[in-house]
């Protein structure tokens, strides 16, 4: 049995190493992890950004149905 995987990227620490960006210009990182991590099985994403997250992921989604 397979289990959800949950990702909570979000700003986080990591982000702001790899862009040299506070907390609250780590947007596109965020989108850029939560993308990979849908990319590679994460099923669930815990984000700050909710409008923005949602709207790559659709994309995202579209992208992947069109495979």
């Amino acid at each position: 049995m397979a289990y959800p995987l949950l990702i909570g990227p979000s700003r986080k620490a990591f982000i702001g190493d790899v862009l040299n960006l506070p907390p609250d210009e780590r947007v596109e990182g965020t989108i850029a992890t939560v993308v990979a991590g849908i990319l590679n099985g994460a099923n669930i994403v815990r984000v700050h950004d909710v409008k923005e997250n949602k709207r790559a992921i659709t994309v995202t989604e579209n992208i992947l149905a069109a495979k």
